[in-house]
Formats: structure tokens, sequence, C-alpha cells
């Protein structure tokens, strides 16, 4: 569906925009709940986050005024439900793996390290270092889940610092900081994997 339909079926309401909704919960809810379950890490948890942002924006499409896409949109309704579930006191995180930062993500981040080296032939190496990863991104997920939750989007999203800023609620300054703060914690987690990708301590 395309934001000028949806658009209208707002205006329309009704029959109109539960037929929007459901055609927008077919298409959009296997990246939404990718995107919840990834910050999340709790599948029960992350189909809630996504039913509610449907509900938010069955309340809110009278608001939606075409500047961006729909899913863009959506996913900031989402993100900010996950920042809201995030915010709660001691959220119950699964130890599980579930919802790790995907293997994209580890290459871009790789990519984005300044002293990044070139990924190694051999297969076995890349597993091992996929698996590194891994294991280094979970528990810092689990340790600090808002802030692997922002680094993942601006890594696989590409989020900007406005953009982040504006879902913070902080001030750019204040934004900058924090996002040093994500990075900084996440290096203690990956310490392993900067060590194997790029041989740094």
């Amino acid at each position: 569906m395309d934001k000028s339909a949806f658009m209208q079926a707002c205006r329309d309401g009704g029959d109109s925009i539960e037929g929007a909704l459901r055609t927008l919960d077919r298409s959009f809810f296997g990246i939404l709940y990718r995107d919840s379950l990834r910050a999340v890490r709790d599948p029960a948890t992350a189909r809630d986050l996504v039913q509610d942002t449907f509900i938010k924006v069955w309340q809110r499409c009278a608001t939606f005024r075409g500047e961006s896409e729909l899913l863009p949109w959506i996913k900031s309704i989402l993100r900010h439900g996950i920042l809201d579930r995030l915010r709660r006191p001691d959220p119950e995180v699964p130890l599980e793996n579930d919802g790790g930062i995907t293997v994209e993500a580890e290459g871009r981040m790789s990519q984005l390290h300044s002293r990044s080296a070139a990924q190694p032939e051999d297969e076995m190496r890349q597993r091992q270092l996929g698996e590194c990863f891994g294991r280094g991104w979970n528990e810092f997920a689990r340790a600090a889940p808002k802030h692997a939750a922002v680094l993942a989007w601006i890594v696989e999203d590409g989020l900007s610092n406005e953009e982040i800023s504006r879902l913070l609620g902080r001030t750019p300054g204040a934004t900058r900081e924090f996002i040093s703060q994500c990075r900084k914690r996440a290096r203690l987690h990956l310490a392993e994997w900067y060590e194997l990708a790029c041989g740094v301590r």
C-alpha cells in the first residue's frame, strides 16, 4: 500500500482504515517483528510491541501527512515503543541467542571501524569471527539493551544523529555523548572480536 492510498483510507475511516491496517500488517509485520525482537530479545514482547505499533498507527493515522513513506513512519512509532519498553526498570531479557544483530550489521560495523582489516578468504575464520561477534553482541545486548538498540539503528537502519536525537528526546550534544557511551560499552563486550578481526586490543 502506498502512502496516498493510506491517507485516503484514513480520511474514509471505518472499513477502509481497517482494510489498510490489515494490508500494512501483512506487508510490514516481518520487518517490524525482526527489529523489535533484535531490541527486546523476547518473542512475546516483540509481538506485543508490533501489535501496539499498529494500534498507534490506527490512533495516529489522521496525523500522517505523507512527508515520509509509510514504513519509516511506522518504524519510528515502533522505535519509540521499544525505547519506552527498554526504559522500564529491569526489563526481562532472556539469555537465548534470539534477535542478535545480523551478519550484515557485523560487516557494516567492521567497515565503519577505521582500522578494519579485509575479510579473510578462509571460510573457517569467517565463521569464527561471526560466532565471536555474536557472543560479544549478545552479552552487550543483555547488559545494555537500550545502548545496543541505538547502535543497531545507526548501523542497520542508517539513522543519523539528528534522528537518534529526536527518538531519545535529547539535545544533539547529549545524543553525541550517549552514542559515544554506546560505542564504548559495545567495545568492552566486542574486545575479543576486535582483536580477531582487526588485531586491536
